[in-house]
């Protein structure tokens, strides 16, 4: 592995627990996965501990690669710093058979990466012929197979436990906290039941959503995150927004919880497929809900009453497919714009209920809006399309940055048998004493460069080839834009992160410069004046 250093990578999951869900298995721990690549390493004769470098993902399923420890070594293994991995075996690298299959037979030949499965008895540096990949091909369809059986046993037992009235979330509602002395039972939490009694008081005296939301704004109480943050929780919802508020849709989820009543409901949303962190809505024929697991804070004629004159309108039918993301925001409160009843202008949709004065002055054509956002995103295509078709000739050239690989490569080996001989040519009296010393320095200093010269190379290939896969679908979608005329948010989304509408006098729009074909010229936030 040469002067790199050796990467020892742990993954534990919340699928290795036990499928009562308790205790892990003693195999599989943090500690037992180092130990026994440890004893590996030792005997044989592997890197001292100062030479190896540790990645631990505890808590990350194995079926996608989207994990922070295995994330931070392969950005260390592209930058060269990594000869070679050891895992305990491939179920910990990963479970995906198809992903494991690139690494093992694509990213790391290509790295110069060594790779140790330990229980598998898999050394790469062993398995030259078919063989040995059919093999591993086998066992990751193996481990493929096991996460998905893996799964629906521990979705079993968890339900066997719901239904018994245990309450299963990773967090207890707004309202209640878990009881210290079993965490499969819900107790009152005072000061946020107080506030959940007053919004069902409040609905059931036939105040609407809005204006619960703009009294509690005004009076200042403390949001749900605010209030879980308060108690030392780490809550954290990917949509939180600077400037927290009750919103309708708050108030709104609230009314509908009958966690409120002491009743347990599981299995209300399920999980799209194995791996992914998408949820959809299950049927509420499909729901387990089980009654008086936990203290009420509402009566049955309270909740009634109160989603009786909270819910008067009829639901409005979406049609079916995902609902574009909304790009136009209000910049005083962060929340979405909406459109006004007569459809001609967009407004603050949280006006009402923020108690921001400056959320009411939000209020500008729609027809101007649509335009200038659209015209803005026309300019800013084909300012791209130019920076795309000049990064398309730069990455033409990956072949020559291949061969200037394969020649740093043999060069390096050339020098490395040269520094070996040079001492041999000085003891034959071929060098002197000075020659000699200058000699090693020169091909030490050479070896030295080309060894952080070639792992730049092969990241600036990898980089190259992950872009040309997605560039075909890129152009077309900017050349769709350079011409798009309908203002279509959904489309829109793609390049644009939001639009902070301040007045039909300015705008700001926040692109996504997190894709790979925006230039570096262009500003992160471009501020469109118009009059």
């Amino acid at each position: 592995m040469g002067n790199r250093k050796t990467a020892i990578y742990i993954r534990l999951s919340d699928e290795d627990n036990n499928v009562d869900g308790i205790v892990k298995p003693e195999s599989n721990s943090v500690a037992a996965q180092r130990i026994l690549i440890r004893d590996y390493m030792q005997r044989n004769n592997f890197s001292t501990p100062a030479d190896t470098l540790e990645y631990v993902d505890d808590g990350f399923s194995g079926t996608n690669f989207q994990r922070p420890a295995f994330r931070r070594m392969m950005d260390d293994a592209k930058h060269g710093e990594i000869g070679g991995i050891i895992v305990k075996d491939f179920s910990r690298f990963g479970r995906d058979h198809l992903e494991t299959g690139n690494y093992l037979e694509r990213i790391f030949p290509l790295l110069g990466i060594r790779f140790i499965s330990v229980n598998d008895q898999f050394d790469s540096e062993d398995c030259m012929g078919m063989t040995g990949g059919m093999s591993v091909a086998l066992k990751n369809i193996i481990n493929s197979m096991y996460s998905r059986d893996l799964s629906k046993k521990v979705k079993s037992a968890m339900g066997t436990r719901a239904v018994r009235g245990e309450y299963m979330g990773a967090f207890a509602p707004y309202g209640y906290v878990k009881n210290p002395d079993n965490v499969h039972q819900l107790i009152p939490d005072e000061e946020a039941a107080e506030v959940v009694r007053f919004v069902f008081t409040m609905a059931a005296e036939g105040k609407k959503k809005p204006e619960i939301a703009r009294f509690l704004n005004e009076r200042g109480t403390p949001t749900c995150m605010e209030h879980f943050q308060a108690l030392g929780l780490k809550r954290k919802s990917y949509k939180e927004k600077e400037k927290k508020l009750w919103t309708v849709t708050t108030i709104g989820d609230m009314l509908k919880k009958e966690v409120y009543l002491g009743k347990t409901v599981w299995r209300k949303t399920r999980q799209a497929e194995v791996g992914s962190k998408r949820q959809v809505k299950n049927d509420r024929s499909e729901w387990i809900i089980i009654e008086g697991t936990h203290e009420p804070l509402v009566t049955q004629e309270l909740f009634d009453t109160a989603n009786a004159k909270a819910f008067t309108h009829e639901k409005k039918i979406v049609p079916a497919g995902r609902k574009p993301q909304p790009i136009l925001f209000c910049p005083h409160c962060g929340r979405r714009l909406t459109l006004t009843s007569w459809g001609n202008a967009y407004r603050c949709g949280e006006a009402a209920t923020s108690g921001i004065a400056e959320c009411r002055t939000v209020h500008v054509d729609r027809e101007w809006l649509e335009n200038a956002v659209l015209s803005c995103t026309r300019t800013m295509a084909g300012m791209v399309s130019a920076e795309v078709s000049r990064k398309k000739k730069e990455w033409e050239k990956t072949a020559a940055v291949e061969e200037e690989i394969r020649k740093l490569e043999a060069e390096g080996k050339r020098l490395s048998s040269r520094k070996l001989r040079l001492y041999e040519d000085y003891r034959s009296g071929k060098f002197s004493k000075e020659q000699y010393r200058r000699e090693y320095e020169s091909t030490a200093s050479r070896i030295l460069e080309i060894e952080k010269r070639i792992p730049e190379l092969k990241d600036e290939v990898i980089q190259t080839r992950e872009q040309m896969l997605h560039m075909k679908e890129r152009e077309a979608e900017l050349e769709g834009l350079a011409s798009l005329e309908t203002f279509d948010k959904g489309r829109l989304a793609a390049v644009i992160d939001r639009v902070l509408v301040y007045s039909e006098e300015r705008i700001e729009i926040v692109w996504k410069m997190d894709d790979w074909f925006f230039p570096e010229a262009v500003r992160e936030k471009e501020v469109v004046t118009l009059q």
